[in-house]
């Protein structure tokens, strides 16, 4: 196949090619001699690689944001309390909830951590999705507490109804809308009648709803579970800025809750790693909506274009409403993870069961304007397994050839 023909399959712009063929002509020695080698780079080595593994924001924070960092750092000898109260007042407000119901916390994990430790026990499972963000089904399973992992429906869906029939005497019902890694997503109804259902079938059940990628969704009915938090305690809902805010490297994030199931799970929850800069930086990234408006909208339009080139190529995408699509690869992915890096782009990482699947977190336009060309390079050889990949010969393969 020729460049025109090959562009045009997967719709994206000649200077992608060119773009990757820069990219692979200037690699990093690093990188160079990893693939002499034929082995695996070091998990830990970035430098240079498109980074879209991670599903962080391409943007960036908010600018809003930036000049709160910058007018706060001189501030940073003295205890945030003030700055505390201002996010949580703010989180507050937008929710319409009291304020003692907003828990911070230095990014989400720490909120799911301590969910899990609080109310799972050697007799109260943990029931979630499979594959789904596994943080909190881990922390139940390293403490020695049961774990029923549901798989997902045909359409890469949480299966609510078989989650519901497992919550009975449960610790923690746990929904991850939109789900990770599959980028799928529920209706605001349907998480609202399975909520009813769990607190109606087992009244001591908590419902965690992590709404990581809430702003990201387009669903017809989508919407937050929080407001449901004044009518259930059982109800608790986790919000991190790391993504549509682009503040992953300053670790903040927030629970919503009756005050006495926050205490239940402060006991186990840190209370630290916010600055006075990242608690003032995420009060103005809240109050900025016309930076995350814009942030929606690119991510949708690279997304779309993302997505076409893959479904132009043959391949099967989850409907995703996040910043990350989740792609039937047909082959290892952990083969193919290793392959894309080689060539300089980062991807995410498997998510058994569903090991011939890919994540793919969305960059910018011309971000996945390089790496798709990538993508298809690698998915035009043979499948192979991690271990038998010849990288050195894909790395020399013709990318007009592909």
């Amino acid at each position: 196949m020729n460049r025109r023909l090959f562009v045009q399959r997967l719709g994206v712009s000649a200077v992608g090619l060119a773009a990757l063929e820069a990219r692979l002509g200037a690699q990093a020695p690093a990188a160079q001699a990893a693939l002499a080698q034929g082995g695996r780079a070091a998990r830990g080595d970035i430098a240079g690689l498109i980074r879209i593994g991670s599903n962080e924001n391409p943007y960036g924070p908010s600018p809003m944001a930036i000049q709160a960092v910058n007018a706060t750092a001189t501030g940073a000898n003295r205890y945030p309390g003030p700055a505390t109260d201002k996010l949580a007042s703010t989180i507050a407000e937008k929710f319409g909830v009291p304020t003692d119901y907003v828990l911070l916390s230095g990014g989400s994990g720490d909120i799911l951590r301590s969910v899990s430790t609080a109310f799972t026990s050697k007799t109260k499972a943990i029931v979630g999705g499979t594959p789904s963000y596994a943080s909190p089904m881990r922390t139940a399973e390293a403490l020695g507490n049961p774990v029923k992992s549901v798989p997902l429906t045909a359409e890469l869906k949480l299966d609510l109804d078989k989650m519901i029939a497992a919550s009975t005497g449960a610790g923690v019902f746990y929904i991850c809308n939109p789900n990770n890694p599959t980028a799928t997503a529920l209706s605001q109804a349907e998480v609202q009648a399975a909520i009813e259902k769990v607190v109606a079938k087992s009244p001591t059940t908590h419902i965690l709803v992590d709404e990581a990628y809430f702003e990201y969704a387009d669903l017809p009915g989508f919407g937050s579970a929080a407001a449901l938090t004044k009518k259930y305690p059982q109800v608790i809902i986790a919000r991190t800025m790391s993504k549509i805010h682009g503040m992953a490297g300053m670790r903040v994030g927030y629970a919503i809750a009756q005050p006495k199931t926050l205490e239940a799970m402060r006991r186990y929850h840190s209370g630290s790693g916010l600055s006075v800069m990242s608690l003032s930086a995420a009060t103005a990234s809240l109050l900025d909506t016309a930076n995350m408006e814009k942030n929606v909208a690119d991510n949708k339009m690279v997304r779309t274009m993302t997505v076409d080139a893959f479904r132009t190529a043959g391949f099967k995408v989850a409907e995703s409403h996040a910043n990350f699509i989740f792609v039937d690869i047909k082959r290892d992915a952990a083969g193919f993870q290793d392959a894309c890096r080689k060539l300089g782009v980062a991807v995410g990482r498997t998510f058994p069961p569903m090991l011939t699947h890919a994540r793919i977190s969305i960059g910018t336009k011309q971000e996945m304007e390089t790496a798709i060309p990538v993508f298809m390079k690698v998915l035009a050889v043979p499948p192979l397994s991690a271990a038998s990949i010849d990288y050195d010969a894909l790395a020399k393969l013709p990318t007009e050839n592909t």
